[in-house]
This record gives structure tokens, C-alpha cells and sequence, in this order.
């Protein structure tokens, strides 16, 4: 059995069909993921500006004509979303454009659960990687601007000290 994380993901299923959303809300729940689910592209949209999930999982019949309009759409409300399309074999030639566009992963139907949760790890475990990233980097960035202060407060001190 898996051991759940402290810190539950959340996530955003946009399925058209309820059989499939209703399989992936299950196995997600009980692998322990805060899952939202929703049937329509726009519905999927005012899910993620409300709670702004962590990765969403997108049907591939909900998918926009032009790749580049699905990321239009959610990086309003935030710069880098992790979508994972879920997509049926006939529908291959129609999702690959996406992974040129930013799609970090093509989940094939019928599910494989093992490769589904490994894709799911890898990407909590990237985001959770990236925020520290970001953070550190912001942290030198604001130690480089204060060293002026720095320097001028040790030369102060220092002249004070001397007389």
C-alpha cells in the first residue's frame, strides 16, 4: 500500500466522460490527492482560477483546436500549469502538437495506474523543486541589491569605532 504524502495535491480532472472521471477520482482519492472534477473546458477554467490546482488532467475531446489556446487560458492564472492529457489511441495525432506547447505528459487509454501515479510523483516532486528554486534564487537577487547597504553600514561602523 502506498504511504501517503504529508502535504496533499490537489487536482483538477476537465473529463468529458463520467465513467473515466469517475475511475480516476477513486484511484486518485485513495492515493491521496484533493481531487476537483468537472465535464466542460470552461467549467474546468473556473475551477482552476478558484483553487488553482496543482496539475490538471485533461480529456483529449475537451482539448481546444490550437494548442497554444489551452495554455492561454490557464497561464492567466498561473505562468507554468502541468497539464497530463488523457487520450485514446485514435487520438494520438491529435495530441502530439501539445507536447511542443507545454503538455508534460500523454496518459493513454485504458489507464495504466502505476505509470499514471509515477507521472503524478514526478511532477508534484518538479513543482516542489521549482518553488525551491525560485525561493533561493530570490534570496541571492536580494542579497546582491542590500551588499551596497552592507558595505556602507560596516565602513559607518567601523569609522566610528576607529575615532
Amino acid at each position: 500500500m502506498r504511504k501517503f504524502d504529508r502535504n496533499r495535491t490537489r487536482l483538477l480532472v476537465v473529463c468529458k466522460d463520467r465513467t473515466l472521471s469517475n475511475e480516476l477520482v477513486t484511484l486518485l482519492t485513495g492515493y491521496g490527492y484533493y481531487v476537483d472534477y468537472v465535464s466542460s473546458r470552461k467549467d474546468g477554467i473556473l475551477k482552476f482560477k478558484q483553487h488553482n490546482q496543482a496539475i490538471i488532467l485533461f480529456d483529449a475531446e475537451l482539448l481546444p483546436r490550437f494548442p497554444r489556446h489551452l495554455f492561454l487560458l490557464f497561464r492567466t492564472y498561473m505562468s507554468d500549469p502541468k497539464i497530463i492529457i488523457i487520450a485514446r489511441p485514435e487520438q494520438e495525432e491529435k495530441v502530439y502538437p501539445y507536447l511542443n506547447n507545454g503538455v508534460y505528459d500523454i496518459i493513454q487509454v485504458p489507464l495504466r495506474f502505476e505509470y499514471l501515479d509515477f507521472s503524478l510523483r514526478r511532477l508534484v516532486a518538479y513543482d516542489k523543486l521549482t518553488a525551491r528554486y525560485e525561493f533561493f534564487m530570490l534570496l541571492t537577487k536580494l542579497s546582491l541589491l542590500s551588499s551596497p547597504l552592507w558595505i556602507y553600514f560596516i565602513v559607518v561602523v567601523a569609522g566610528i569605532i576607529g575615532k
